[in-house]
């Protein structure tokens, strides 16, 4: 049992790793959830401050026992096993199409500026999370120039209302992708059918990969191209 010495000890430094883990996980957390990722705000701070929280146990039972009976390593080793589970989980296969993947490497990456910082590296640590953040937002602002520009294109998507179900599954397949679902033009045709208008871009393959997805769709009729 920790006495009230030992406590008093290990607080300032528990308390400092512990505030760094959660600045640079919510860093992380708030760029995904604006992209309406599965993974947002709370996911990759908790999951910052889990992998904190499992490198300081390890140290500290090193430091209350006062021998290296334990190895730290181990320790960091499970975690990132365990995030490898946690990161299979948000990759979704459908219909032979595979999403989550960015999700999925964010939350290894997340995974490991809390081990970082757990070790007891919390400014490296958060020099790491400004660098994820700069490979995240930079590099997906000037894609275009090193792709080349968009060449921007507006589809007719027709399909049925069926009790909500392939209007769901139309938004998730777009969230996936970088859309925003609740600000496309959608109408109503008749009483079971409507038409979404989507603006993409049809020059890079991975910017309109998400059309095969919706033709597997159940209930999509038609998607044409209008311009």
């Amino acid at each position: 049992m920790e006495t009230w010495k030992d406590f008093v000890s290990i607080l300032p430094d528990f308390l400092i790793r512990s505030g760094f883990a959660i600045v640079c996980g919510a860093m992380i957390g708030i760029e995904r959830e604006r992209r309406g990722k599965a993974a947002g705000f709370r996911t990759n701070t908790l999951i910052c401050v889990g992998a904190t929280l499992y490198m300081l146990v390890s140290e500290f039972i090193i430091r209350q026992s006062g021998v290296m009976t334990h190895d730290p390593t181990r320790v960091a080793a499970q975690v990132v096993t365990g995030i490898g589970f946690l990161g299979a989980g948000t990759i979704i296969q459908s219909r032979g199409t595979i999403t989550g993947l960015t999700t999925a490497a964010v939350i290894w990456v997340v995974a490991g500026i809390g081990l970082l910082i757990g070790a007891g590296f919390p400014m490296l640590g958060l020099i790491s999370t400004i660098i994820v953040l700069i490979t995240i937002i930079f590099l997906y602002k000037i894609e275009p120039r090193l792709l080349g520009k968009c060449n921007f294109v507006t589809s007719k998507i027709i399909y049925i209302e069926d009790s909500g179900r392939t209007r769901t599954e139309i938004a998730n397949i777009l969230s996936e992708n970088d859309f925003n679902f609740s600000k496309l033009n959608i109408e109503k045709i008749d009483t079971k059918t409507s038409v979404l208008q989507l603006h993409y871009c049809d020059k890079h393959p991975s910017h309109h990969r998400f059309l095969s997805e919706l033709w597997r769709t159940p209930g999509i009729i038609e998607i044409t191209n209008i311009r």
